[in-house]
C-alpha cells in the first residue's frame, strides 16, 4: 500500500501460476463453480467469484435495476439477511502429498464464518484485508468442500448502537441508525452524498489454494534507507515461515534489474529455522535512475526480487517487486506565514495537481482492468501527477497502484475512516471477538 509520508511505490507481487517442477510450489484458484443461498433456505443458485450479492441477485433478475427510479428503496431488504456460498474442488494424491497448504482469502465482505470439510477454519470481520490460513491437516484426497457464511453486516452492528445510547454523526449514512461506523466495511456502501446504499456481502476478491514445500514467504519489503542521484541505499528485507521440523541451511539471493539488465545480485545462505525468519540484506545502486512524477521525467521502476533454494539447490520460493527509487517528503516546516505543506520531490517542490478518486462502481468486482486502465489515460490525459484514494472506499486493487506507478502518479493515500468521529481506533483485547477480525 502506498504510504504518502513515507513510500510511494507498487508493492504488486508477480503471482503466476508455477508447476512443482519449476518451484515447489503450486497455486489453484478456488473460483469456479460457486453456488449462494439465502441462509437456510437451501435454495442453492449459480453464483459468480469474486463477486457480492447484489450481483447474484441482479444476475437472476431477483432484484430490479437499483439506479432506476426509486428502486434503490426496493433492494434494502438484501442486507438484513445472512447468506450462504459454497463450491468443492479436487486434490489428487500427489497435491495432497505437499506437506504445506495455506488457503489464500484475498478479501471477504465483511462478516464470514468460513468452513472446510465441515472444520471452522477463519472468522473475518474485515473487508480490508486477507487472510492466509494453513489448512494441510482439513484437506482430503478427492473431493473438498468450502462453506461460507455471510453474516448480516447491519444485524451483527446493532447490538454496539444499542448500547452506545446516541447516533455518532455519520449523516451519509442512507438509515436512522448509523451502524457503518462500527463494520469494517466501505464506509460508501451504507449511501452517501454522490451514491446510493447498496450494504451487501460476498466473496469480492479472489480465493486461491496454495500447495508448497518447506517455506512460503509471508512478506517481502523493499525499504528505501536514502535516495540521491548519486546512490540508492535500500534494504531488502525478506520474512518467510518454515513448515519444516528442524533447522536447515538454505540460499537466498537478492537481485535488482532494469529493462532485463541485472544491475546488482547478492546470494548468501542462511538457516532457516522452523517457523518464523527474517532476512536481510543492505544493497547500494550507484547512479541510479530516479522515478519521477509525471510531467517531470521518467517514472523509471527497477525489478526487484527474492528467491529461497534449498539444501539441493531446488526453487522454494520467490517474490517480486516492481519500485521506483525516489525520495519523497512532505515539508511542514516555520515560515514567515507560519508552516509550509507542500510536497518535495527528489529534493525538488512539486506543484501538487490532481483529483479525489472514489470507487468506480458501488459493485466493486463490476471494475475491471479496463476500467482502471481508461482512469489512468484520462489522468495523464489531465496533466494530474497527483491522486487521492478517499477514505470512504477501499484500499485499491493492486493494479491501481501499478498504474499509478508506470504513469508517474503519486498516491495521497486514505484511511477507511471518512467523515465522522466515531470510528473504533483502537486494538480489540486479546481472545475478544474483534480480534479475530
Amino acid at each position: 500500500m502506498h504510504k504518502l509520508t513515507t513510500i510511494l511505490l507498487g508493492l504488486c507481487a508477480s503471482s503466476t501460476m508455477m508447476t512443482a517442477q519449476q518451484s515447489e510450489t503450486q497455486i489453484i484458484p478456488l473460483n469456479q463453480n460457486w453456488k449462494f443461498s439465502e441462509a437456510r433456505s437451501n435454495e442453492w443458485q449459480p453464483a459468480t467469484v469474486p463477486g457480492s450479492i447484489h450481483q447474484d441477485l441482479l444476475n437472476l433478475e431477483l432484484l430490479p435495476d437499483p439506479f432506476y427510479g426509486t428502486n434503490e428503496e426496493k433492494i434494502q431488504w438484501v442486507e438484513d439477511k445472512d447468506w450462504e456460498y459454497q463450491t468443492s474442488f479436487n486434490l489428487t494424491s500427489e497435491q495432497l502429498a505437499y506437506p504445506g497448504a495455506l488457503l489464500q482469502f484475498k478479501g471477504l465482505d465483511t462478516y464470514a464464518d468460513v468452513y472446510l470439510n465441515g472444520s471452522p477454519i477463519l472468522r473475518s470481520e474485515n473487508m480490508f484485508i486477507g487472510y492466509d490460513i494453513p489448512v494441510k491437516e482439513v484437506l482430503r484426497e478427492g473431493e473438498n468442500r468450502l462453506h461460507i457464511y455471510f453474516h448480516s453486516p447491519i444485524n451483527r452492528a446493532l447490538p454496539q448502537w444499542e448500547s452506545n445510547g446516541f447516533d455518532y454523526p455519520a449523516d451519509n449514512d442512507h438509515h436512522d441508525k448509523h451502524t457503518r461506523i462500527f463494520t469494517r466495511k466501505a464506509p460508501y456502501h451504507y449511501g452517501w452524498d454522490w451514491g446510493i446504499r447498496m450494504v451487501g456481502a460476498g466473496v469480492w476478491r479472489p480465493i486461491d489454494l496454495k500447495l508448497y514445500h518447506t517455506a512460503d514467504i509471508t512478506d517481502y519489503e523493499v525499504k528505501q534507507e536514502s535516495v540521491s542521484p548519486e546512490k540508492a541505499i535500500v534494504k531488502n528485507i525478506l520474512e518467510l515461515n518454515s513448515i519444516e521440523k528442524n533447522a536447515t541451511q538454505a540460499e537466498v539471493t537478492f537481485a535488482v534489474s532494469l529493462n532485463g539488465k541485472t544491475v546488482k545480485s547478492s546470494s548468501r545462505t542462511f538457516e532457516l529455522k522452523p517457523g518464523k525468519n527474517i532476512v536481510s540484506e543492505d544493497m547500494t545502486i550507484d547512479q541510479p535512475e530516479l522515478w519521477m512524477p509525471l510531467g517531470w521525467g521518467k517514472p523509471t521502476l527497477y525489478d526487484f526480487t527474492a528467491e529461497v533454494k534449498n539444501q539441493e539447490g531446488k526453487l522454494v520460493a520467490e517474490e517480486s517487486h516492481k519500485i521506483g527509487l525516489r525520495n519523497l517528503r512532505v515539508v511542514n516546516e516555520r515560515d514567515k506565514d507560519g508552516k509550509s505543506y507542500y510536497f518535495e520531490v527528489n529534493g525538488q517542490p512539486l506543484f501538487a495537481k490532481g483529483a479525489n478518486y472514489i470507487p468506480n462502481d458501488i459493485i466493486l468486482t463490476n471494475v475491471t482492468k479496463k476500467e482502471y486502465d481508461r482512469l489512468f489515460e484520462d489522468v495523464v490525459a489531465a496533466n494530474m501527477n497527483m491522486i487521492r484514494v478517499w477514505g470512504g472506499g477501499v484500499y485499491e486493487d493492486d493494479y491501481f497502484y501499478q498504474l499509478a506507478d508506470e504513469n508517474g502518479i503519486l498516491v495521497w493515500q486514505d484511511f477507511m475512516f471518512a467523515c465522522t468521529s466515531g470510528y473504533s481506533l483502537t486494538e480489540a483485547p486479546r481472545g475478544s471477538l474483534a480480534h479475530y477480525a
